[in-house]
């Protein structure tokens, strides 16, 4: 009884199934906790983790990574690096900060004034959503989550305040807005979510109540575009690198936002997913459709006739706001499903607003397809962890390989078929397999990367010698099974492409525009050792 009556013990108590929700979430995520690095982790290994001490690691306050400000991203990575050579520090940090933002999002929920029940329902759509995976299990996934920390943080506090906040709240609230910004560029949105949450708690949006909260966030506005000045004139110098994040074209913006629809609402394998429109372009829009009309018909059901509370309602409309908003910074380059950490908050949102909207004896079929979501959602994380897993016995595989391979012993070699990824988990993309050997064993041959295989459960790779080169047959896969090293996946013709001194042809596609079967034609003389995967190991070409 005294412990019940221990204030810290009865808040706990209180939000009991809040940290059940938590437990259960690291149970899901719990095999894809790996010692395997991946793919981008290793080139930020290099740059993060060479630091002498903590003054030494304070210079990314100082120097821009590249085209990116974030330090303290960089910053967390170093302080990772400092509990050991693996990757478990790093992911047990990712997974703790995923847990946070949990909490974070529930805490926030109840300060807008959601009941407990209603606020934990919404927080397991965000916890469980198969979308995240790559944010957790990816350790450079950490830059979304340690943004959405203090970008949580910020909106928890903001919700927090009353009539007048003082100085203290103020302050407090600064210093997580302030580390927002430096953790990703999409903090820049805070200042029109934090209007929002003020807005929707004065249950007023009349243009004097606009102004009057405009001047009280006006700190935080003249913060956020200084940044964004000094941010766009870091980019002047660089151009080329920035260009594929500023296609802010209509088209292209309402493209990324239509993807990322799909993605937030379809809970299974995006890349089979996008694999059936490729292949069943036909039997996909149907399908599509009739899973529309279905959806569209028990929306219906439910909140016929609550419809009009339910459009009135000011958080269905901060939840849609919450997500548009907070996509808005990438909206000019990729639809990477990444970029959806943060943004899926605002489903939950929608969410929190749909459930108290719902007739009593209509609200038990929302609950089954609440409880059958959370089922899906759980199934499709684990699922995604174990492919994680299986990333990462795969990737120390081919670094175990290199170890007693002698391709480690020349200045320089060529590699076809670099194993991209295994599924939807990374492996070896870009420059990352040459950095991966230097961390690794603290030196690399120069590595000239041909193309890229994505791995599947069965890899078959077959290899032939002909009058003009070595010919590669191969299987495609849901994965978009082979890649150009410029990354290119779609291809409509029989075309030979350039890669350094290499030639690629393409000899046969299917109907999809996927390869099965290509030439790689090497230069004369061949100057360096030409290495292939074969699916399962690296292996020497030494016949031409």
């Amino acid at each position: 009884m005294y412990m019940r009556n221990h204030p810290t013990l009865r808040r706990l108590f209180d939000h009991r199934y809040l940290l059940l929700l938590l437990l259960f979430t690291s149970a899901i995520y719990f095999k894809g906790i790996t010692p395997s690095f991946s793919s981008d982790d290793f080139v930020h290994l290099e740059n993060n983790t060479h630091f002498d001490g903590l003054a030494d690691a304070s210079e990314v306050f100082i120097k821009p990574y590249g085209r990116e400000y974030r330090p303290l991203v960089r910053l967390s990575l170093w302080l990772n690096h400092q509990m050991g050579d693996t990757a478990l520090a790093y992911k047990i940090s990712n997974l703790l900060m995923h847990l946070l933002c949990i909490a974070l999002l529930y805490g926030l929920m109840l300060r807008l004034g959601i009941a407990k029940n209603i606020a934990l329902i919404a927080s397991s759509i965000f916890a469980l959503h198969p979308i995240h995976t790559t944010s957790v299990l990816f350790i450079l996934g950490r830059t979304d989550l340690v943004a959405a920390v203090f970008y949580l943080a910020t909106l928890y506090c903001v919700a927090g305040w009353k009539q007048a906040p003082g100085f203290v709240q103020h302050a407090i609230t600064f210093i997580w807005f302030a580390a927002a910004l430096l953790s990703k560029e999409l903090s820049i949105t805070l200042p029109a979510l934090m209007l929002a949450i003020l807005l929707f708690q004065q249950q007023s949006v009349s243009l004097m109540n606009i102004v009057r909260n405009l001047i009280r966030l006006w700190p935080y506005a003249l913060t956020a575009l200084i940044y964004v000045i000094a941010r766009l004139y870091q980019w002047q110098s660089m151009p080329a690198a920035v260009a594929v994040y500023s296609d802010f074209s209509p088209l292209h913006i309402v493209t990324n936002y239509v993807e990322w629809a799909f993605a937030l609402l379809y809970p299974f394998d995006l890349y089979v997913a996008r694999e059936w429109q490729m292949l069943h372009s036909h039997w996909f829009i149907a399908l599509a459709l009739m899973a529309c009309l279905i959806l569209a018909t028990v929306a219906v059901y439910i909140w016929r006739p609550t419809a009009a509370r339910l459009v009135r309602s000011p958080l269905l409309w901060l939840g849609l706001i919450w997500i548009i908003v907070t996509l808005i910074p990438m909206s000019g380059g990729n639809s990477h499903r990444w970029y959806l950490y943060l943004p899926s908050a605002g489903l939950s949102l929608m969410l929190a607003a749909a459930w108290p909207a719902t007739f009593a004896h209509r609200r038990r079929l929302l609950n089954l397809l609440l409880a059958l979501t959370v089922v899906i959602y759980s199934g499709e994380t684990l699922r995604q962890a174990y492919i994680w897993h299986k990333q990462s016995n795969i990737n120390e595989r081919l670094l175990s390989d290199a170890e007693t391979n002698e391709l480690r012993q020349h200045a320089a070699i060529a590699i076809a078929n670099m194993p991209l990824g295994y599924k939807s988990a990374f492996l070896f993309t870009h420059s990352s397999f040459e950095e991966a050997l230097r961390v690794r064993y603290g030196s690399s041959p120069k590595i000239e990367v041909l193309n890229y295989l994505n791995l599947d459960g069965q890899n078959p790779v077959g290899v032939e010698h002909s009058a003009d080169g070595i010919r590669f047959r191969i299987t495609p896969n849901a994965h978009r099974y082979f890649r150009l090293r410029n990354m290119q996946i779609f291809f409509d013709k029989n075309d030979p492409y350039p890669q350094g001194d290499f030639t690629l042809r393409i000899d046969q596609l299917d109907n999809a525009g996927r390869i099965s079967v290509y030439t790689l034609q090497p230069p004369t003389p061949v100057q360096t050792p030409i290495y292939y995967f074969d699916g399962e190991h690296f292996k020497r070409l030494v016949e031409f």
